[in-house]
């Protein structure tokens, strides 16, 4: 998910158009990370020395942990370690678009260090997001501003773009939304949550226009729906469901008892309920939805 944001970084800051990073993002799915861009990545060379290093290799027949050794760059070990994560994902949109002559190792360096800046990680916040910490990335970046629903907010998002990765779409993006889009939403598939001795319930919800709604169906049933129906219906619903019941095993684990009544479709938000939700907006392969989410502290403040 780390090249998503990435690429939306490198896109807000005017470094590539809109149809470079589609194109970038499409293509890096067959980009195979080179050890320069590792050796960036991990700190370890400056973009100038990996410069140096193909400079080299230009001259001799060797290879680039070979030279970056020779030269003092890297140690062995190093050059090993980067061999071995060289399939590593987070890195295949930098490499692609060095490969696309839309970058140089330079200016890759560079604005890394700049996105790190900005969202004013630590070093240990960008290593557990470059490892593919969707935890970190989520509390770190998309939550930076703070968690106006509550602390259980990160966790609860967290596991949706995990469950959204491992289910139906690598590709996948998260923002916060100002505020849910009644006007857009042409289904909504919701479930309430519950707990034991309290007076009300938390509302979550999947909820977006009907075509992106059905691609991300197509996505979870990994076949093509191409209407509303049963199945569209029981994918959607599944999805959510299926998130829901591993967020109430965590919480138990946690020792927080919590219950879910059956997730409804329905084509709109009661009023009194759209007022009380806050919105994730998910940027999939091929659609747009929203997860909503009303404060469920409540709910986890039970008696002993």
């Amino acid at each position: 998910m780390f090249a998503q944001f990435f690429g939306q970084y490198l896109l807000s800051q005017g470094l590539l158009t809109s149809t470079q990073l589609y194109g970038a993002l499409t293509e890096q799915k067959n980009a195979r990370p080179k050890l320069g861009v590792l050796a960036i990545n991990h700190g370890w060379m400056s973009g100038a020395q990996v410069e140096e290093v193909h400079a080299e290799q230009m001259r001799k027949d060797k290879r680039f942990g070979e030279i970056a050794a020779e030269l003092g760059y890297l140690r062995e070990e190093q050059v090993q370690e980067l061999l071995t994560s060289q399939k590593s994902e987070h890195l295949m949109l930098g490499q692609t678009l060095i490969d696309q002559g839309l970058m140089t190792y330079e200016s890759f360096s560079e604005v890394l260090t700049a996105f790190k800046e900005a969202y004013s990680l630590s070093d240990e916040q960008f290593s557990s997001i470059l490892q593919g910490s969707v935890e970190t990335l989520v509390s770190a970046i998309l939550l930076k501003d703070g968690t106006p629903a509550g602390e259980w907010l990160p966790g609860y998002v967290s596991l949706f773009a995990k469950n959204l990765i491992r289910f139906a779409d690598s590709g996948v993006r998260l923002e916060m939304a100002i505020a849910p889009r009644p006007s857009v939403y042409e289904w909504v598939f919701y479930q309430e949550i519950t707990a034991p001795g309290a007076a009300g319930a938390g509302y979550t919800a999947i909820a977006g226009g009907e075509a992106s709604m059905l691609k991300l169906a197509s996505r979870f049933a990994q076949e093509e729906i191409a209407a509303p129906g049963e199945l569209f219906e029981a994918a959607v619903g599944e999805l959510l469901n299926l998130h829901n019941g591993i967020f109430l095993v965590n919480m138990s684990d946690r020792g927080t008892e919590l219950g879910m009544e059956p997730q409804q479709a329905s084509r709109s938000i009661p009023e009194d309920t759209l007022s009380r939700l806050q919105a994730i907006r998910i940027y999939g392969s091929d659609y747009e939805v929203d997860l909503l989410i009303s404060d469920l502290t409540p709910l986890l403040r039970q008696p002993s």
